[in-house]
């Protein structure tokens, strides 16, 4: 439990988001877990659904921004976009781009876009399960299991980040 809430702080603390803002800007607090977006089709009473419009938006964005500037100034887009309107930086976004990251080989990127998705969204697994996928690519087996564990645990139904967890648990046992 304690390799866990270290893991957790080195993850989400504001110092790492403090790194990813340019500098003349202001260090930005984590969000409130109480944020959850909600998808167009299943909105609730009282949350605004979230618009693809403003979410497609927002992704072509932060693509152009991390095609001309990199990661850094591309998740202060995000965090800039995020403030202003939530709904528009759903946790997806966030998803998204480090698994393209991820596909282009790009692993320390997508991890940085992952501990971002994190702090937006600390309660939700699949972000979780995202940053294990990103760590076991660059060959952290310790926080790969750290993350789907933890992905695990926030939700039982997450059976492919279970077994990841107990294979990585074996492996590191030896």
């Amino acid at each position: 439990m304690k390799r866990w809430l270290i893991l957790c702080s080195a993850l989400a603390l504001p110092p790492i988001l403090a790194a990813q803002q340019p500098p003349d800007s202001t260090p930005r607090t984590q969000p409130a877990a109480s944020s959850t977006p909600t998808s167009s089709s299943t909105a609730t009473a009282g949350v605004a659904p979230v618009t693809t419009a403003a979410a497609d938006s927002a992704k072509a964005r932060i693509a152009r921004v991390l095609r001309a500037r990199g990661i850094n100034p591309a998740l202060a887009e995000y965090w800039r976009l995020h403030d202003a309107d939530s709904t528009s930086t759903p946790e997806s976004l966030l998803n998204d781009l480090g698994y393209d990251l991820l596909k282009q080989s790009r692993v320390d990127d997508a991890i940085r876009a992952f501990r971002a998705n994190i702090a937006a969204y600390p309660e939700s697994p699949r972000v979780y399960e995202a940053i294990g996928d990103a760590y076991l690519a660059g060959g952290h087996r310790t926080a790969a299991r750290d993350g789907y564990r933890r992905a695990a645990e926030l939700d039982s139904t997450m059976t492919r980040s279970r077994r990841l967890a107990d294979s990585l648990n074996a492996h590191l046992r030896h």
